[in-house]
């Protein structure tokens, strides 16, 4: 009873959050452009804008429907038993915290001129190193971890998998944070995490050919 007070609580206080954006929009919406930039290329130079009501309502929207999507999601996993406890908690949270870093990143561009974007792989990076710290950890189930026919189809398959996944999403969470810091090019940044999302399900499918 008590889990479950807390769960309806903890959604609602994901709902709350993911107001924050329209609030601070709202807040500096004077200062905005018509047009505000939405979108930045490799060099995390401005080449996409949007109007500035939709920054303001339609962005937060969309976000805001999606928290609600996954919170429904994950709680109606079927397997929700095998779903670490800490890997839920970051799945869950996730959204409506970047949604506000999102979201503060683009107010500050179109209001005082600040690019922070290039920050935000260093954020996605963290978010990698602990998820990955995790993701061993992670049982059989339909919703998180690297979800395949041979993961689902075997236990052995899944559990190998996801001990080198793990390790492999926190090398490339330090990758992102060392990309930040140095200033590469924004393809290095999709190349580590083509390899961290193709190695392990390559591997998976190896171990299937063996008969695990």
């Amino acid at each position: 009873m008590r889990s479950n007070i807390l769960k309806i609580k903890g959604f609602y206080l994901s709902l709350v959050i993911c107001l924050i954006p329209i609030i601070l929009s709202l807040v500096f919406y004077d200062k905005m452009p018509d047009m505000v930039v939405t979108h930045w290329n490799f060099k995390n130079e401005p080449d996409g804008f949007s109007p500035k009501w939709a920054v303001v309502f339609l962005i937060p929207a969309i976000l805001f429907a999606l928290n609600i999507l996954v919170w429904f999601a994950v709680n109606a996993e079927p397997k929700k038993q095998g779903i670490n406890r800490n890997i839920k908690s970051i799945v869950l949270w996730m959204l409506p915290v970047m949604s506000v870093i999102v979201q503060c990143v683009i107010i500050m561009f179109s209001v005082k001129g600040i690019n922070l974007v290039r920050f935000v792989p260093m954020l996605i990076g963290i978010l990698f190193i602990i998820i990955g710290n995790y993701l061993p950890k992670c049982r059989q189930n339909f919703t998180m971890g690297v979800r395949l026919p041979w993961t689902l189809a075997s236990e052995e398959n899944w559990n190998r998998t996801h001990r080198l996944a793990g390790k492999l999403w926190i090398i490339g969470g330090l990758l992102m944070t060392l990309y930040t810091m140095i200033e590469m090019h924004m393809i290095f940044f999709i190349a580590v995490v083509f390899v961290m999302t193709l190695i392990p399900a390559i591997y998976s499918y190896t171990l299937y050919r063996k008969g695990i």
